[in-house]
């Protein structure tokens, strides 16, 4: 077959139109249009290890960490692999292709708010609805894209629960925000809402049923409007200068969400449950070190037999 490059990345990415989350098919896009059309539009069965080895050269010259980088060669061998499939083309290119390994790079300390950093944040938090905002985030430990999505519709003030069903993204080209389903099936989940944030939550609830137009269906965080990204991390970043604690990424308050509860005792798969992570790995992979202690108390338990 004669086929390009560039037409079998056109028909891979139209079947992944259906397979993939908007957010994930930009990351797609952008890996081709910006870092794999440097081969040029080549047949495939043209490709030699030369060209594998100026895509390499390339993605070299990049500050990016081995993990990104090995994304864009993974787009690059399924754009390969479809094309075998489908056109019967040589895929002996992949043989050469190495992943990218991170050498001599120290592993970054994951941060989080200790209990006491952020009380000391959150009395900064002048903005009511922010403060609650950061509430759920750092005791609920929800995603950002899954608080930013919550609607009044998702709370059941009977049962005192909190649904997560969604997440939502502002970073969509011609959209102010986009809603999907959540990272994975196990992020589905619903939580007990703990009794301090229950309470700000029905503050906010009677506050804004005194608009005529109120809608059930309408964000918890910012009302008929999403709170948007670039003002979260204003407010995030000027309460924690005023508290003179460490600044840390939204993310964070999920880590510091695990980190409170796994030094309350809470088990590891309980701690899974309430992130919605897709499986007890990601959990262990993730907080291994926090549970060090716990490990040293299994030791001791045996060897007090």
């Amino acid at each position: 077959s004669n086929i390009r490059i560039e037409d079998a990345y056109l028909e891979y990415h139209n079947i992944l139109k259906n397979q993939l989350k908007p957010q994930s098919l930009n990351k797609i896009e952008l890996y081709y249009n910006k870092y794999l059309k440097c081969i040029g539009n080549k047949k495939i069965n043209s490709l030699n290890i030369n060209d594998y080895k100026y895509l390499k050269n390339e993605l070299e010259k990049f500050n990016y960490t081995a993990d990104y980088k090995n994304k864009i060669l993974g787009l690059f061998a399924r754009i390969i692999k479809y094309s075998s499939k489908c056109y019967n083309t040589s895929d002996q290119i992949l043989k050469f292709i190495e992943k990218f390994k991170d050498t001599n790079v120290i592993k970054k300390e994951m941060l989080f708010f200790t209990y006491e950093e952020y009380k000391k944040f959150i009395e900064n938090v002048s903005d009511y609805n922010y403060k609650v905002f950061f509430e759920v985030l750092y005791f609920m430990g929800l995603r950002k894209g899954e608080c930013q999505a919550l609607k009044w519709n998702d709370i059941d003030f009977i049962s005192n629960t909190l649904k997560i069903n969604k997440t939502l993204t502002t970073k969509l080209k011609g959209i102010s925000w986009h809603i999907s389903t959540p990272k994975t099936k196990n992020s589905t989940r619903i939580l007990p809402i703990p009794k301090n944030v229950l309470f700000d939550l029905k503050v906010m609830h009677n506050n804004v049923l005194r608009y005529k137009d109120y809608s059930n269906d309408w964000f918890i965080f910012g009302n008929s409007v999403p709170f948007r990204e670039n003002t979260i991390e204003l407010k995030k970043n000027k309460a924690c200068d005023m508290a003179k604690v460490k600044r840390i990424r939204i993310h964070d308050f999920r880590h510091s969400c695990a980190s409170l509860l796994i030094n309350k005792g809470a088990s590891i798969a309980l701690v899974s449950k309430y992130l919605g992570h897709s499986n007890i790995t990601v959990t262990l992979n993730t907080y291994t070190h926090m549970y060090k202690s716990e490990l040293e108390n299994i030791s001791n338990i045996i060897s007090n037999l």
